[in-house]
């Protein structure tokens, strides 16, 4: 449990109790726990003079809890956002296709766009990519089936051709891309 000391804090969260409270009462919900009728009821009563008073006494104790399971539920999606957002820009700087980009993070065309606005120098990797030499686009093809090995009947992660352009930096995403998916239309 947190302790707000701070009497604007303290001034904001009794007012979104006092809404809460009023919001409960015009539905016939009765007070949250821990509070009486009374004391629920003279709080939606108080006046806005009333309340800032409230708010600048040291009693009430005015405290927060958080929620442990929700917290870390939170605290995993913000690493995960962190996470694919770093991706995504790996992906844009080292000229992944738009096309690539909006089917590995399921993102618009016009979102695309926007970020590649934020990474400078990301323009000239947007050309028609050139195939490497036959030798090496029979290296990445290889490689990548060992990559998607036991795992065809899963849909193709970023993280695959990360694993992939980990193995050909020298290639900009759009070339591996292109190679790995060279014989789709045949």
């Amino acid at each position: 449990m947190i302790v707000i000391r701070d009497q604007q804090l303290r001034l904001l969260v009794l007012a979104q109790l006092i809404r809460e409270l009023q919001q409960g009462a015009q539905a016939k919900v009765p007070p949250p726990e821990g509070f009486t009728e009374r004391q629920a009821e003279e709080l939606r009563a108080l006046s806005s003079d009333d309340l800032v008073k409230l708010s600048e006494m040291t009693e009430p104790r005015v405290a927060i809890a958080i929620d442990a399971g929700s917290l870390e539920h939170g605290l995993r999606q913000v690493d995960y956002l962190t996470k694919r957002s770093r991706q995504l820009e790996y992906f844009i700087r080292h000229g992944a296709t738009s096309n690539m980009l909006t089917k590995l993070f399921r993102i618009s065309s016009a979102d695309v766009t926007l970020k590649r606005r934020l990474f400078a120098g990301t323009s000239s990797a947007l050309r028609r990519p050139a195939m490497p030499p036959h030798a090496t686009r029979e290296k990445i093809q290889q490689r990548w089936f060992e990559i998607r090995k036991g795992k065809e009947e899963e849909p193709v992660r970023a993280e695959d051709y990360e694993e992939l352009h980990a193995d050909y930096s020298q290639h900009t995403f759009a070339t591996l891309w292109a190679v790995v998916h060279e014989f789709d239309n045949e």
